[in-house]
């Protein structure tokens, strides 16, 4: 994340302030997650809050691609074309019904609202669909779509079953996602 927020920063100087600020403080934030999910199996805290962590940086996320959608003036894709967000929703209750059960009350509340964060983070790139470059979109989109693919991965394995080789897929997804995300960003300035 150190490399990604780097890269980002240098490489930021024609873009407008508020977005460098939402990517920055979205790729601190994972920065974080990754550190506290790093220590998750010596207890329950250290998971709940890497969770608060990147529940911060989605809705960072979520921030960044609105202005990137706001800047171009244009509709966003989903205004027209809400029938995607079925998708979205049926896949956040498979996962939700598949780990429920597992889950004590306070990781079911945490759960949903991190499932809805991130869904909502995914949507939100879709919704950049033809406004922005096709580069731009796709990197973004990509990118979200494995981001949320990395963190159910986590949740199958921490409270359904457990995955082999859970982290080298977790972290080779979630890599490639902040990494097209970052990308993603900067496409959409030429960079």
């Amino acid at each position: 994340m150190i490399s990604i927020g780097g890269y980002f920063l240098l490489n930021s100087e024609k873009i407008k302030k508020i977005i460098v600020r939402f990517a920055i403080v979205a790729f601190l934030f994972s920065w974080f997650g990754d550190i506290f999910l790093m220590f998750a199996n010596q207890g329950t805290i250290y998971f709940m809050v890497g969770l608060v962590c990147f529940l911060i940086a989605q809705i960072f996320y979520i921030s960044l691609f609105r202005q990137t959608i706001q800047l171009s003036g244009r509709e966003p894709f989903l205004s027209g074309n809400k029938i995607y967000l079925i998708v979205y929703i049926l896949y956040g209750a498979t996962i939700y019904i598949l780990l429920f059960n597992h889950l004590d009350i306070v990781l079911k509340i945490a759960v949903f609202i991190y499932m809805s964060a991130i869904l909502g983070m995914s949507a939100i790139a879709l919704n950049r669909y033809k406004i922005v470059s096709p580069a731009s979109f796709l990197f973004v989109f990509i990118g979200s779509i494995l981001f949320v693919f990395s963190d159910s991965m986590i949740a199958i394995d921490k409270f359904y079953s457990p995955i082999p080789n859970d982290r080298i897929f977790v972290m080779s997804t979630y890599i490639a996602a902040q990494y097209l995300i970052m990308r993603g960003v900067l496409k959409q300035f030429d960079l």
